[in-house]
């Protein structure tokens, strides 16, 4: 699906309309081969462009077409979903900003909520006849999302540690495993777009004037920020898996030590019972009271090694 969307001047903000035309914005959504084909000859968009666009496992990067006079940017943008288990999952996409002498074209396999602000006119200043400031802020935009979404991921974590340290629980580590999943592949696609930013501020392809630079910076800015973000938040679920893994073995070893003290109080008893089953001469075995007998020594053995076992701390 094409959505054009074209600046009026005299309302001062973006409008739909259906005629691709010069200083439009085009986003295309899972384009079909009739909607490729007319990007490529309305909007002068090389077709291994679009192809890239829409390859799911592209990297961020930059590149430039002589012939069509085209420039690519790829940039990660995360993005939110519910896996099997409904619960919610971090991860990015490429996205794919083509800036063409015709137009400016946004293209992805899906709708992302993140364009939906430039397209409902969230997004100040945002004008597709200034191709090279509208395709920075985009990429300022998707910088400052990683940001909101770290936020969201340490406000899950401390959630989490709360339950795991009322309850231990497979369910609540399993969610810190899928955070900690989310905050990987962040880190990847921030640092792959740090390269892209780099680029673009020290070849300047773009013919950046300098307010495109200040935002460029500003972008860069956002995207430091986010990468120590997200480092600092892997950090944190490392120590707390290691912590808790500590926790788990440090359980299992003392109810295995109550276990065995219990085992060991328990055979006292079977042996002394034991020794008064055998056919041989023993203490108090003609008296009535033998049987008595028998507990009361069972029980005061098992007791004084009780005392014993409690003292040492066993359980």
């Amino acid at each position: 699906m094409l959505s054009i969307y074209k600046f009026d001047d005299t309302m001062g903000q973006l409008k739909t309309q259906a005629k691709i035309e010069s200083d439009v914005w085009i986003d295309a959504v899972d384009p079909t081969p009739e909607e490729m084909t007319k990007l490529q000859k309305k909007a002068r968009v090389p077709e291994a462009f679009l192809l890239y666009g829409l390859d799911p496992d592209e990297g961020a990067r930059y590149e430039y077409d002589e012939d069509y006079d085209a420039h690519l940017l790829i940039f990660d943008m995360p993005v939110v979903s519910q896996d099997s288990k409904h619960r919610v999952a971090y991860k990015t996409v490429p996205l794919a900003v083509i800036l063409t002498t015709t137009a400016i074209i946004t293209i992805d396999n899906t709708a992302q909520p993140l364009l939906a602000l430039f397209a409902s006119g969230k997004v100040a200043g945002f004008n597709p006849k200034m191709k090279s400031r509208a395709a920075l802020q985009m990429l300022y935009q998707i910088s400052v999302a990683y940001l909101a979404y770290l936020r969201d991921i340490n406000k899950a974590r401390e959630a989490l540690e709360t339950k795991l340290q009322n309850n231990l629980k497979n369910e609540e580590l399993y969610a810190l495993m899928g955070i900690q999943r989310g905050l990987v592949y962040f880190m990847m696609s921030l640092r792959t777009d740090r390269n892209v930013l780099d680029q673009l501020k020290r070849t300047n392809p773009l013919h950046l004037n300098e307010e495109d630079l200040d935002l460029l910076d500003d972008t860069i800015i956002e995207n430091q920020q986010g990468t120590e973000m997200a480092q600092i938040s892997n950090s944190i679920i490392n120590e707390t898996a290691d912590t808790y893994s500590s926790v788990i073995s440090n359980n299992m070893n003392s109810v295995m030590k109550f276990l065995t003290s219990y085992s060991i109080i328990l055979t006292i008893p079977t042996l002394v019972f034991s020794f008064y089953g055998m056919n041989v001469e023993l203490p108090f075995a003609g008296m009535h009271v033998s049987w008595l007998i028998t507990i009361i020594i069972s029980l005061v053995i098992s007791v004084l090694i009780a005392f014993q076992f409690y003292k040492n701390k066993y359980f």
